[in-house]
């Protein structure tokens, strides 16, 4: 580190790009433990008040519209998990990054036995200490029935049920 680097308004300003790369990243986690759990109040505190989301089934604008659509997406009773891995975290502005992370997932049921992959594009804003997701952008490349082999998968047509949304 030079010398240049140590004075108190470069180390500040070190400390708060550090500490919105950490938040953009808790966030990632609590969404995914969230999704996983069908935690809907603390599905809410991810997102921001004026939040958007968006997938292959269209754009949901504000918090509440995005946690009526999870409500919807996730009322099946399946076993998932959310694997968020492979995190790259840039930095915008005080409080504010975008994120992308590669995600894998799994839905384990009576009936299914999914397995799937693709990426996520978050912007975050620190809101009070916290990372809040204002922006989400949902990709999936593979969503596919093991007992089939994800191999032979594709991306999940727009038309798949909600019990097996990403």
């Amino acid at each position: 580190m030079s010398t240049s680097n140590l004075n108190p308004e470069a180390l500040l300003a070190r400390i708060e790009r550090l500490e919105t790369a950490e938040a953009a990243r808790e966030a990632s986690w609590r969404y995914a433990m969230a999704i996983d759990t069908r935690d809907f109040d603390l599905l809410a505190g991810v997102f921001a008040a004026d939040a958007c989301l968006t997938t292959r089934r269209g754009t949901r604008r504000s918090r509440a519209a995005i946690v009526d659509y999870y409500r919807e997406a996730l009322a099946s009773p399946v076993e998932r998990r959310h694997f968020m891995v492979n995190q790259q975290v840039t930095w915008l502005a005080p409080g504010e990054a975008r994120m992308h992370s590669y995600f894998m997932y799994t839905f384990a049921g009576e009936s299914t036995s999914v397995l799937g992959w693709g990426t996520y594009v978050d912007l975050i804003r620190v809101e009070d200490g916290l990372g809040a997701i204002v922006e989400k952008t949902i990709t999936i490349d593979i969503h596919a029935d093991s007992r089939d082999g994800w191999a032979t998968g594709a991306a999940p047509a727009a038309a798949a049920p909600a019990s097996e949304r990403g």
